[in-house]
């Protein structure tokens, strides 16, 4: 910091001290001007900051300034100013929020809102005249704000345009309004800025009110010098290694975001990451912004009730038809307990569909009574110094919630829909505590409103706990009774798991009389082996109707003495229907469906996480044969075998009908490289239409696993959060992808579907030279082909980088193996620099047409072309013959030419020629040989050209290009097989440059 620097920052903190005392004091014309004071050079020591120091800034002006609108609105003494200074105030409030977020296009579309309606004041004020002290002061304080507020807004611009500048000179003065021409100056400078806006600026403010002075004294000393940064995570792109409960690592630490809660550990972002939190923190059209550490400090205390800027839920049919109002819980209750109760007997579901959530809530709050720990009382804000709830008689309340991967902040009020009989309808406690009703709104605040359509107990449990879920379906074959029990019993009995079950669909009269309800969340209190029998304390989130089975109140049988005495149960007193029951294990698993288990993630000490999105271009809109596009990451752990628990849940953005069906595949032995379509795995997912994905495996020391996310058919992009939890330091990157690529189009017509390598025409497929550099390292990489028609396709490289007339095995590379329809991959290994290579891509039978992708992946540089077909730019007759024993005989050892088929070639001038002689009917490809000869009176004469050694490809043979023709020369073209007893027809290509006359010769 130079010494200029150093005392503006002095200068800066004084006035903030001066200024947060005479707030304090009340004396607030007085603290205005040294606010806006400060505010001017806050704005001065942001020029000389970049990165880190500069956002800390920022937060500062922000902070302050959200202050200073306060107050211009408190000192105003002409009501017809109010409508214009709460509209800059809340303008502001949500530019500085655009602004720490990054959004700069809509943090300056706010700006000029909220400094063109301080502009419409002072235009009034100087019109109306006022000569009074006070109002000229209040005057020139609003006149001193609006220029303050338009330096940041250039600091903004310049932030995120810095070839853009608000004045021409980039040393000229910032603009000032002055008295006289604020409005001309204002549009003049507004109009430079060239705002471009994707929809419509978002105007929601992070709080209704600002923090009081003492809160603002306790964190007024900014420290811009400061280099301390919070550990970080890995993106989609990077590493993100694992983090300890104790003690959180990154590899790599950055600025992309600030510090946000995921799960037991703080991270933070990396840009991919940061925007992608960016989208899914827009639910259901709501905005809910990440839990900061600095969320702790929110301010609750306000002199009116506080009404939640998000307005009313919306609720379900039959909340409408009961409505009467919405009440205040102070009106209800006067001065009610928050999370007061002992156990979850008291609370009630009413009217709506949550039942998943009610259950999620009774096991949570059970859990908090018998293990004398804060599970979710400890995410409801404001607290009492014993760090429970506390009511709030302003009726502003914070809840914080685990949404879309990470912990986030969710600003209620307290006012609950009533029923015309005065009776709540929402869920409730029949002791009028009010902490179910608090959370259940904030739950569905996130969730749309209370017209919930339902969801299952773990998937809300997660919401309200971060814990992670796990769905055992009882009807599914691979279930295992006792290691499920087992699981249930020690998890509940050591406070590491949380239990719901649910019922499916059953008939009405079977469930009548057993006391249960079709399709419905019952929470599970407890779980005990007693007697040779295993029993399950459960209760309805109706608060009635239960059980009416084995083990129920209503079983005469199974309640032995000693039963009930290890219990403390006697079915006789069970007069008062709560809802809780007895049931067996046995019972549960005949009648319900599902059990949900949701485990504490602090039973791990490392987890290592990461935020992606699955756009719609990445890949095939169904890809269940091609993950070449799939989200893939490598997953390692590194310090001995480990149980990993692999977590994929899919964001939330709208509560719809859920019809994307994903899964997660783990493969092993791949090295953590990408797998680019399906084959043997460690673990084959089943595709879901659930939001969380389970895997648990044991990881082996060092090895690399490549886990892969796929869904059954695409309709729209995805975002994710992928978490992998163990007992030792595990490692989380994204699966590398090669270097360099080029993609190559091309398809097979009549003329280039050749078939597969036992068809005569296989060199007529596509065909394509990769180049490797002399000075490129020996590199490895990858082939895909994606055709646009279900064939079945392959990849075959050969050495040479030649047009491939002939299948040798020796000559081959690398292929894809078996035919695949519609895509297959090849993996290179070790392609030696300097070199050339041949890639053909083939549909299994001929004159399969389609279009197709070709994907060359390397490890560095290359080049690829296509290469030429035979006889290219070359005129072609195709010629047919037959070898029959004992009239037309063969080469061979005798070289009987004067007895082989024979073609008599005239030319007027030189050209070049080919020739290629294939047998396609052959029962048994013979050894053949073609071969050009001069030809003079009738005399065989010099060998021109030759497919040199007989042979028996299906490709039959050729000679190289040669060039014949002296004028009134003849050649002969020769088509002899080794044995001689051969009897077959053949097929002769002959190619020529220019025009040539071809006679077959007849003996």
């Amino acid at each position: 910091m130079t010494d200029s620097g150093a005392s503006l920052y002095a200068k800066t903190t004084e006035l903030l001290c001066q200024a947060v005392a005479a707030d304090t004091l009340h004396r607030y014309s007085e603290a205005l001007g040294l606010y806006n004071n400060a505010l001017k050079s806050i704005a001065e020591l942001q020029k000389q900051y970049t990165g880190h120091q500069r956002t800390q800034l920022e937060s500062k002006f922000c902070e302050y300034s959200g202050r200073v609108s306060v107050l211009l609105q408190q000192l105003s003494d002409n009501p017809a100013y109010f409508g214009d200074l709460d509209k800059a105030r809340v303008g502001l409030n949500a530019a500085h929020k655009q602004h720490l977020q990054g959004c700069v296009d809509a943090a300056l579309d706010l700006y000029i809102g909220s400094i063109g309606c301080y502009q419409r004041i002072l235009r009034q004020t100087k019109s109306a005249g006022s000569d009074s002290t006070k109002g000229k002061q209040w005057r020139r304080e609003l006149l001193k704000f609006a220029n303050t507020c338009l330096k940041e807004a250039e600091i903004a611009k310049q932030t995120a345009f810095p070839a853009t500048a608000f004045s021409e000179s980039a040393h000229s003065e910032s603009p000032t309004l002055t008295a006289s021409d604020a409005q001309s100056t204002l549009q003049l400078q507004m109009s430079g800025l060239s705002l471009q806006t994707n929809g419509e600026p978002d105007n929601t403010c992070r709080s209704e009110h600002t923090s009081t002075p003492e809160s603002r004294r306790n964190s007024m000393h900014f420290t811009p010098q400061s280099q301390h940064l919070s550990p970080g995570t890995g993106s989609s792109n990077t590493s993100t290694s694992s983090t300890s409960n104790a003690h959180s690592s990154r590899d790599t630490m950055t600025n992309a975001s600030p510090p946000y809660t995921n799960g037991t550990h703080t991270e933070r972002l990396t840009e991919d990451e940061t925007q992608v939190v960016r989208i899914t923190s827009h639910i259901n059209g709501l905005t809910f912004l990440p839990w900061l550490e600095n969320d702790k400090s929110e301010n609750f205390v306000m002199p009116s009730y506080f009404t939640d800027k998000d307005g009313l839920l919306t609720l379900s049919r039959k909340q409408q038809r009961k409505l009467w109002q919405w009440r205040r819980a102070s009106h209800l209750y006067g001065h009610p307990q928050i999370f007061g109760q002992h156990g979850c007997g008291h609370i009630v579901q009413e009217t709506v569909t949550d039942c998943s959530f009610v259950a999620a809530l009774c096991v949570s709050v059970e859990y908090e009574h018998r293990f004398k720990r804060q599970l979710i009382t400890q995410h409801v804000y404001p607290k009492g110094r014993n760090g429970m709830p506390e009511f709030n008689p302003a009726g502003k309340y914070m809840v914080k919630l685990f949404v879309n991967g990470l912990w986030r902040r969710v600003v209620i009020d307290d006012l609950l829909p009533v029923g015309e009989t005065g009776k709540l309808l929402c869920t409730y406690s029949v002791t009028g505590d009010i902490g179910q009703s608090l959370m259940e709104k904030a739950f569905l605040k996130v969730m749309g409103g209370y017209d919930f359509p339902g969801s299952n107990a773990s998937t809300d449990l997660h919401v309200l706990t971060g814990w992670i879920p796990e769905h055992v379906f009882v009807q599914d074959q691979a279930f295992d009774a006792e290691r499920t029990w087992t699981r249930m019993h020690d998890g509940l009995e050591q406070g590491s798991v949380l239990l719901t079950i649910a019922t499916g669909e059953m008939g009405s009269d079977v469930a009548a009389s057993l006391g249960l309800v079709p399709s419905h969340a019952y929470a599970v209190l407890d779980a005990r082996e007693v007697c040779g029998h295993q029993l399950l304390r459960v209760k309805n989130p109706w608060n009635s109707l239960r059980w009416t089975g084995a083990f129920s109140h209503a079983d005469q049988i199974s309640w032995t003495p000693d039963l009930m005495r290890a219990l403390d149960y006697d079915p006789k007193t069970e007069h008062d229907d709560q809802g809780i029951f007895w049931i067996d294990f046995a019972s549960v698993c005949h009648r319900f469906d599902a059990i949900h288990l949701n485990w504490n993630p602090r039973v791990f000490a490392h987890q290592a996480s990461v935020h992606f999105s699955w756009n719609m271009d990445m890949g095939p809109r169904q890809a269940l044969h091609d993950f070449s596009a799939n989200p893939q990451y490598t997953l390692v752990a590194e310090h001995g075998t480990a149980e990993v628990w692999i977590l994929l849940s899919k964001h939330l953005l709208k509560t719809e009908e859920n019809v994307d069906f994903i899964a997660l595949h783990v493969y092993d032995n791949t090295n953590g490289r990408r797998v680019y379509e399906p084959r043997a795995a460690l673990h084959i997912g089943e595709y879901v239409n659930t939001q969380h994905v389970l895997v648990q495996l044991t990881a082996r020391q060092g090895e690399k696993y490549t886990l892969v996310v796929a869904q059954r058919e695409k309709t729209k992009p995805l975002h994710f959060t992928l978490r992998a939890l163990s007992s030792t330091p595990v490692r989380l990157v994204q699966a590398p992808v090669p270097m360099y690529c080029e993609d190559v189009t091309g398809q097979w017509g009549s003329a280039s579907a050749g078939g597969n390598t036992a068809s005569p025409r296989y060199m007529d497929n596509p065909q394509f030279q990769i180049t490797i550099p002399p000075n490129a390292p020996l590199t490895s990489g990858i082939i895909t082909l994606e055709t646009a028609h279900k064939h079945p396709v392959n990849i075959r490289v050969f050495r040479g980088g030649f047009l491939v007339t002939r299948v040798l095995e020796i000559n081959t590379v690398a292929t894809s193996g078996k035919y695949r329809s519609q895509f297959c991959t090849c993996e290179l290994e070790a392609l030696e620099p300097g070199s050339s290579y041949t890639v053909v891509v083939s549909t299994f039978e001929p004159f399969m047409f389609s279009r197709f992708k070709l994907r060359i992946g390397l490890g560095s540089l290359f080049t690829v072309a296509p290469i030429a077909r035979e006889g290219a730019g070359m005129r072609m007759r195709e010629l047919h013959g037959k070898w029959m024993p004992g009239s037309k005989c063969v080469g061979g050892p005798d070289q009987s030419y004067h007895k082989c088929p024979r073609f008599l070639v005239r030319t007027e001038c030189e050209t070049r020629v080919l020739a290629r002689l294939q047998t396609p009917h052959a029962k048994s490809l013979p050894l053949v040989n073609v071969s050009v000869y001069e030809f003079d009176d009738a005399v065989l004469g010099t060998l021109c050209a030759s497919s040199g050694s007989y042979t028996n490809s299906p490709q039959g043979v050729a000679t190289r290009q040669s060039t014949i023709g002296r004028t009134g020369c003849e050649f002969l073209v020769v088509a002899s097989a080794w044995d001689h007893d051969v009897d077959a027809s053949f097929v002769l290509y002959f190619y020529s440059e220019h025009t040539v006359e071809v006679t077959p010769l007849f003996y």
